[in-house]
Parts: structure tokens; C-alpha cells; sequence
């Protein structure tokens, strides 16, 4: 009798355990509001690395205007040297300043310039329409590139290091140098020690699923907002959906981006989301729905979730990004590698 008790005890504490972790992976918070920004791109990516962050048990919230600002930042250096070398504008000129963009962009941006905590911002861009107006004009009137950057400094956000009541006192700003540090839960950082931190095991790769490049090779997506012509594995369509769904059974969560199918048999790229977990249908036993966090704030769809069938993400994927863990051998340079 004592030994069939604790066999059921044993079996109780398993299953209990099971469900706790269950609870603790899935994606609980609060979705973000890109407001009147073009950027869902980074606010997708970086809800997929943060969900990643959740698996392990840590739970951080990172400043998507970080990213923006670098980006934005980038786009107005570069391009007052075309004009003042007098090169095209092949890259930037033609489209002026934008704040749209893809995944591997985001990954780039923060290989080079890290993460930095949400509540490390100061202030924040809230119609991106207008801070790219502002900078172009920038561009157009600086006499020298320092007087651009020095310029620069009073129309993007402004991040500031978090104070430390035991040792801190000061305030100062972050250039995403090695000088420029901050704590978080007692820790000290600097921008690219924080990204480390959280990107460690990550490797990302980005798929699409078009019909005029070969499959199984790496080619540049050839959509308006891939402007750093960055690189994706071409897979056919039931290929790149048992890629998402594997991920997804793994417990990751997926960059995903979305729009209309072209006459070419592509697709538009309208916008992006983080797929963070799957579920079946009540309605329709058997129909498997794909829970995508977006970024239009927690009083859209379904507290800011939305419900996806696989049937309408084949039909509207422009691309995705998935944890991969090991490169494929088809990877082109130009995708963005791990920590």
C-alpha cells in the first residue's frame, strides 16, 4: 500500500511539474504598441527574443526605440556622404529616410549596437513619419558630418544608464560604445554585454518561399523594405511551414511577415509578427490556429493577440525567421549569425 502511495505521489509531482512548466513558457505579456511607427519589424523580433529569454526564466523587456534610433541613425550618415561625395542614391535617396524594415535588419542592428533595457528610455519616437522628415532635412542642411550626428542627438530618443543606489549616482547618455554601461538587476552592462546575455544560444535563419529561385539556395529577398539586401534560404511552401511548426513544437517562437501574393507568385511585405505558440480549433476539431503576438497594443484582437490557420499563413507568408541549431549549409553570408 506505502509503495503504490508513493508511486502515485511520484507520478502527481510529475504531472503537476509538467503543467508548471507549461504556464511558465507560454508568452503572458502584454502586447507592445509600435504606435505611429513603421517599425513591427523590430517590435516582432524582439518579442521572439524575448520570448526565448522566458524559456530560460528570464524575464526582459528590451527598448525597441534602440533599435529604431540606430537604424534611423545609419539611414541619415549615410546618406549626407552620398550627397556630399555626389554617389547615388540608389540605396537611401530614393526612398529618402524610412523606419521599414526586415528581421535580419534587426539582427544586424543588434550584433552591432546590442539591447538596451525598456526602462533605460528617456524619450521615444511616436509618429516616425515626422522624425524621418526631420532627418532628411538634417541631411540636407548639415555642413559636416559631426554637425549631422551633433544635430541628430536632439530628434531621436535619448537612453539613459540606470542608477545604482548603492554605487551610482550619475546620469549619462549611451552610444552603444564599451564606455557607455548600465545595471540591470544589479548587473552591469554595456549595450553588446546585454545582447550576449540574451542571444547567447540563439542562431537565427530566414526563409521564404518563392517560385522563381531555385529551392534549398540563399538569394536576396527582393522586396522594397530589404534595402541592406539581406539574405534568405528559399524553401518550397510545405517545406517552410513544417520548418515553423517544428520550431514551434521546440517550444521557440517565430518572426513571421506577412502580405498579398504578387502576380509573380510572391509576396508583399505588409507586416511582421511573432508567432508564439499553436493550439487546434474548438470550432473545428483538427484545425490547427498559429497565436501571433502583434504590436498594435493589448486592446486589439485578442488582448493583442491574433489567430492564424495554417491554411491562410501559407497563402500569406512573405518570410520567416526561425531558431535553427546548427547553420544550414545553404546559409549565405549576408544572414545574421549567432552570439
Amino acid at each position: 500500500m506505502t509503495e503504490n502511495f508513493k508511486n502515485t505521489a511520484q507520478r502527481v509531482l510529475i504531472a503537476l511539474t509538467a503543467v508548471v512548466c507549461l504556464l511558465g513558457c507560454q508568452d503572458r505579456r502584454a502586447a507592445d504598441d509600435q504606435g505611429k511607427t513603421s517599425a513591427c519589424w523590430i517590435y516582432a523580433m524582439l518579442t521572439c527574443i524575448e520570448h526565448e529569454a522566458g524559456m530560460r526564466g528570464d524575464s526582459v523587456k528590451l527598448s525597441r526605440q534602440w533599435l529604431l534610433s540606430k537604424e534611423l541613425e545609419e539611414q541619415a550618415a549615410s546618406l549626407y556622404l552620398m550627397k556630399e561625395h555626389g554617389g547615388t542614391t540608389a540605396l537611401y535617396g530614393a526612398r529618402g529616410i524610412s523606419s521599414r524594415g526586415v528581421g535580419p535588419e534587426a539582427i544586424r542592428l543588434a550584433e552591432r549596437y546590442g539591447f538596451v533595457p525598456y526602462q533605460n528610455e528617456k524619450t521615444e519616437i511616436t509618429k516616425s513619419s515626422v522624425t524621418e522628415r526631420k532627418l532628411w532635412l538634417l541631411t540636407q542642411q548639415a555642413r559636416s558630418l559631426g554637425e549631422l550626428r551633433s544635430r541628430m542627438e536632439k530628434i531621436l530618443p535619448r537612453f539613459t544608464i540606470s542608477r545604482n543606489p548603492a554605487t551610482e549616482s550619475r546620469r549619462q547618455s549611451l552610444d552603444g560604445t564599451e564606455g557607455g554601461h548600465f545595471y540591470y538587476l544589479s548587473m552591469r552592462y554595456n549595450p553588446h554585454q546585454f545582447a550576449e546575455s540574451l542571444m547567447y544560444c540563439q542562431r537565427w535563419e530566414f526563409f521564404a518561399s518563392v517560385p522563381y529561385h531555385p529551392y534549398g539556395k540563399p538569394f536576396v529577398l527582393e522586396i522594397p523594405d530589404n534595402y541592406n539586401r539581406h539574405e534568405y534560404i528559399n524553401l518550397p511552401p510545405d517545406e517552410l511551414t513544417s520548418r515553423v511548426m517544428e520550431s514551434l513544437k521546440a517550444g521557440h517562437a517565430v518572426y513571421w511577415e506577412y502580405g498579398h501574393k504578387t502576380v509573380d507568385g510572391g509576396h508583399t511585405s505588409d507586416h511582421a509578427v511573432a508567432i508564439v505558440g499553436f493550439t487546434k480549433s474548438r470550432k473545428q476539431p483538427g484545425k490547427v490556429l498559429l497565436k501571433c503576438k502583434n504590436s498594435y497594443g493589448s486592446k486589439w484582437g485578442r488582448g493583442g493577440y491574433m489567430y492564424v490557420s495554417l491554411e491562410d499563413f501559407r497563402n500569406t507568408t512573405c518570410n520567416v525567421g526561425v531558431i535553427t541549431p546548427h547553420p544550414s549549409p545553404a546559409s549565405g553570408s549576408r544572414t545574421p549569425s549567432a552570439y
